[in-house]
């Protein structure tokens, strides 16, 4: 074998560790990530399954994200956020976001739900006012991450209701003066609130891929490993039988 012959087998067989070691150590991350979200999961599910809790009781949980809610208190109509870029059928709109004191005068934001943008933007759609004491069920949501936005927005010292790009609580608790929880209520679906039709509640969370499809992505980068092998060894008893043979390469 020819000096310039070996270093292309050494090449060859560093190129096939480095692809199959990725791609086995791509395939291991995938499983974890299948184990990690089926544990989430669960978590979730039992979350689910507890009886709805009172704010105090929220606010006293370190995790309480999903979990039931059921608060009583008055709508601070006068005050209610547009979050915006909320798409239902693919129509532009918001959610609609008002502040609540409940009995004990915590204050906590309630999703309403969905409204749509209408024909111009620069015209804010009307918000139904909800009188008197009410009573809401609900999930906590806590949103997982930062949302992307442009650049830092500064809220405007006198628009209501506020159109917001994300829902920054510090930021609306010190316009508000109140001291906001730091998530929001998502009003369970077909519930009615001060006697009036319910708002479309097609909450659209980033969308939690199954364990089954991360399992689905480690069989792929399984499947490329051991194909990645099979085609060096194809290729290395072929130029081998090259060799023995005197054909060439």
């Amino acid at each position: 074998m020819s000096s310039r012959t070996r270093v292309k087998a050494y090449l060859a067989v560093i190129a096939l560790f480095v692809v199959v070691g990725t791609c086995l150590r791509l395939s291991w991350w995938q499983l974890e990530r299948a184990e990690e979200k089926r544990v989430w999961l669960e978590s979730q599910q039992q979350k689910a399954e507890l009886p709805p809790a009172n704010l105090a009781s929220l606010l006293a949980n370190d995790s309480p994200q999903h979990r039931r809610a059921r608060v009583f208190g008055v709508m601070d109509n006068a005050h209610s956020i547009l979050l915006d870029n909320r798409t239902l059928n693919r129509i532009a709109g918001y959610h609609l976001l008002t502040p609540m004191q409940t009995d004990e005068g915590q204050w906590v934001l309630i999703n309403r739900g969905w409204l749509p943008r209408g024909n111009r933007r620069d015209i804010l759609p009307d918000i139904p006012v909800i009188e008197g004491r009410v009573q809401v069920e609900g999930t906590v949501y806590q949103s997982p991450g930062e949302a992307f936005v442009l650049k830092d927005e500064q809220l405007p010292d006198n628009q209501w209701p506020l159109r917001v790009q994300k829902v920054d609580f510090h930021a609306i608790s010190e316009k508000l003066g109140v001291e906001l929880a730091p998530f929001e209520i998502r009003v369970t679906p077909e519930l009615s609130l001060g006697g009036l039709d319910p708002l479309p509640r097609h909450w659209q969370d980033i969308t939690v891929m199954a364990p089954e499809q991360h399992k689905a992505y480690a069989l792929q980068w399984l499947g490329l490993a051991i194909a990645a092998l099979v085609i060096f060894l194809f290729a290395g008893t072929r130029a081998q039988k090259r060799r023995l043979t005197g054909k060439p390469q």
